[in-house]
């Protein structure tokens, strides 16, 4: 929960036609806010792409925001949760967390670039949109943190490691705004540029002790 009162959503059990319902409305939206925008899209054309009516809509997510929030939840535990490191009592190792937070850069398994796009654009006029990206940006950031943490352990170098966690969030949003923009991917060398960075912080860490 955020200061604003607006979080991601945590998972609830439901029923099985409860739960296609819901990922038949979400899914309609993804494809509506990408194609026209969240602004443009009324629940009127969420009912008609999706097959579900008006008010069953209503019953199940309070209003756009709530759609948007559900969203924002599934493609966060896919990212979070199908990534190289382990989510159990194990310890991943330096070439795991190097992995992780280089596909983390590289946006790799970023969804519908048009819709995150959209919904971006559209959190600088919504302060409930805002508020969930708020909520979003820092369960990435505290990930990371556990990512890097768990090969630098030492007590010391917290902040420090928080510092580059940060460097890193607004390393991969500014790739992501590029690739947005000029419809091309980050080249390999400038890439390697970037991990090498990230390696030479980790190895200053470490030699701290």
């Amino acid at each position: 929960m955020t200061s604003d009162g607006y979080a991601v959503p945590e998972p609830r059990d439901r029923s099985t036609k409860a739960n296609a319902r819901r990922a038949k409305i979400v899914q309609a939206a993804r494809e509506l806010f990408a194609e026209n925008g969240f602004h443009a899209t009324g629940m009127a054309r969420i009912s008609e792409r999706s097959g579900v009516l008006v008010g069953q809509i209503y019953r199940d997510f309070a209003n756009k925001e709530a759609i948007v929030a559900e969203l924002a939840e599934q493609d966060l535990a896919e990212f979070l949760g199908g990534d190289e490191l382990c989510c159990g009592g194990c310890v991943p190792d330096r070439a795991a967390v190097r992995l992780w937070v280089e596909r983390f850069i590289t946006c790799a398994d970023m969804p519908d670039e048009r819709l995150v796009s959209e919904i971006i654009a559209e959190t600088t006029r919504n302060p409930r949109l805002a508020a969930i990206f708020r909520s979003v940006d820092e369960r990435l950031r505290e990930r990371l943190i556990q990512a890097l943490s768990a090969i630098v352990p030492q007590a010391s170098a917290a902040e420090p490691l928080r510092c580059l966690a940060e460097s890193i969030l607004v390393v991969s949003a500014g790739i992501f705004q590029r690739r947005v923009v000029k419809k091309q991917e980050t080249p390999p060398a400038v890439m390697a540029l970037l991990m090498d960075f990230v390696e030479r912080e980790i190895d200053r860490l470490a030699a701290q002790g």
